[in-house]
């Protein structure tokens, strides 16, 4: 059996950690510049999944814009108590919202892509766990505030 020692098991861990931060930061980057180059369709996901009508496109680019300032902040690490647990809350809601492409029934709207909300939603849950150890390339270093 290998023995590693607890230094590198540490770098490995940092590394799994940024890379986790990373991985969510660009799909919550992907939404974001959907909000603030693409309005019209983000309108249609707040009014087909979150039931959110009478949005226009001046409030969804405004949407897109905090969405930015707040995703930054969550990549930079900072806060991460609240950043990455409000990472968790909109992503579970994400995850929720379309129940509907979950089912398999026959005429059912179906589609493979939002299973793999699921694993983020995973991803995101153990980098708020382990938010004190994630300190690799962050503002906020050291312990969560």
């Amino acid at each position: 059996m290998i023995n590693i020692n607890e230094s590198t098991q540490l770098a490995r861990l940092e590394l799994s950690l940024f890379l986790l931060r990373v991985g969510i930061f660009i799909v919550l980057l992907a939404w974001t510049l959907d909000k603030l180059l693409n309005p019209a369709h983000a309108i249609s996901i707040y009014e087909e999944f979150y039931f959110i009508r009478g949005l226009g496109n001046t409030a969804m680019m405004s949407i897109g814009v905090i969405e930015l300032i707040f995703i930054l902040a969550f990549v930079a690490g900072l806060w991460k108590r609240y950043t990455y647990g409000i990472v968790i809350l909109v992503h579970t809601i994400s995850a929720i919202a379309p129940w509907e492409k979950y089912t398999v029934e026959l005429g059912a709207t179906y589609s493979m892509l939002y299973f793999a909300d699921w694993p983020m939603l995973a991803a995101a849950i153990t980098l708020y766990v382990l938010r004190d150890l994630d300190v690799k390339y962050t503002f906020g270093r050291g312990h969560a505030e």
